[in-house]
């Protein structure tokens, strides 16, 4: 089926006249007698399309596709906020992303920063290093 008898079955489903549809629509009847007469699916603007669907209880995809085209599935924005939390998740879990690698002059700067840290509990004694209360041994 294509546009044009979508919307003739549909309007007759309903019982509706084409002045009924026009009236529905917002649009002038003699322009929607003119669309409807003709077969060309390019003689339908979106805008149009929009109305006509929306007066039908459709949707622009249902009078757009061919028969055996699978329509997409409609989802509201919070079902959508949702799905993309969810891949976004799966994204972040499946690819880690790797922190630059610290230079070793730069690991040896932070290894002599963590011992100044602790150098209250460290005497030195003769280029020694002990922890204070530990002895020491011959």
């Amino acid at each position: 089926m294509n546009i044009t008898e979508k919307i003739q079955t549909l309007r007759k489903e309903k019982g509706w006249s084409i002045a009924r549809l026009a009236k529905e629509t917002d649009m002038p009847t003699v322009s929607l007698r003119v669309m409807l007469s003709r077969d060309d699916p390019n003689r339908y603007t979106v805008k149009n399309l929009k109305k006509i669907a929306d007066a039908l209880g459709v949707t622009v995809s249902y009078l757009t596709l061919e028969e055996g085209e699978m329509e997409s599935p409609a989802i509201t924005s919070t079902q959508s906020e949702e799905l993309k939390a969810v891949i976004a998740a799966a994204i972040d879990e499946y690819f880690t992303i790797k922190q630059p690698q610290a230079s070793a002059a730069h690991a040896a700067t932070a290894q002599r920063n963590a011992a100044t840290e602790h150098s209250d509990d460290i005497n030195v004694n003769d280029d020694i290093l002990y922890n204070e209360g530990e002895e020491l041994e011959d």
